[in-house]
């Protein structure tokens, strides 16, 4: 995928992200890889605000910003997924509100539907860390490792994708396994699918179809 292409879905997903309810104000961040180097969102804007044109370039090993504008300030996260994950071309960062509510409420995210399953295989959770420290971004590079999904405590969540799409889907699958783990819990004792039962749904050929389609882009 050429420059452009890249420049124009950040654009599109950072608005999507908005309308998803996953971020307010200029708060998350997301970025793609571009050969050597990632195209990130700017510091200090909203999503809504930023056109194409707007992401700034970074050098994922140096961290030496390609050009004009500030990146993000989380921009050591970033680099350091990508050095982590070379299968990894897509990060988002959001501040889900109920990822956040549930996991600071003690609560824990599990599969209870199928496209969890699909689409989220592995989450850690990590604790509160102060954001925008290279703590934080060491951390996560950890994390990433062994999760296509990291939450934040009391800060938010990070997925990772072949495409931004693929990331973008995961953030939404998540927050959405937030909100059913809540409205399950006030009825009784939320269902958590068996391993069984998830590998059952794993095999299914569609669901293989799905993923596919996801890593297309």
């Amino acid at each position: 995928m050429d420059e452009r292409r890249l420049r124009e879905d950040l654009a599109l997903f950072g608005r999507r992200i908005l309308e998803a309810g996953l971020a307010v104000g200029p708060g998350g961040n997301i970025s793609v890889r571009y050969g050597k180097t990632m195209l990130i969102s700017p510091s200090g804007f909203a999503f809504d605000e930023v056109p194409p044109e707007g992401y700034v370039a970074v050098d994922i090993e140096t961290g030496v910003v390609e050009g004009e504008g500030r990146p993000s300030s989380e921009v050591a996260m970033h680099r350091e997924i990508y050095r982590a994950r070379g299968d990894v071309h897509a990060v988002v960062h959001v501040h889900p509100p109920f990822v956040i509510g549930v996991t600071s409420g003690g609560g824990t995210i599990e599969p209870m539907f199928p496209d969890f399953v699909a689409l989220i295989p592995r989450v850690v959770t990590l604790p509160y860390i102060l954001p925008c420290t290279e703590n934080l971004a060491q951390a996560v590079k950890e994390a990433v490792r062994n999760a296509e999904a990291v939450i934040l405590l009391n800060h938010g969540a990070i997925t990772v994708g072949t495409t931004l799409k693929e990331a973008f889907y995961r953030a939404q699958v998540l927050e959405e396994g937030a909100k059913i783990l809540a409205i399950a819990r006030l009825f009784g004792s939320p269902r958590i699918l068996s391993r069984q039962e998830q590998e059952a749904l794993l095999s299914l050929e569609a669901e293989r179809y799905r993923q596919r389609l996801l890593k297309k882009g």
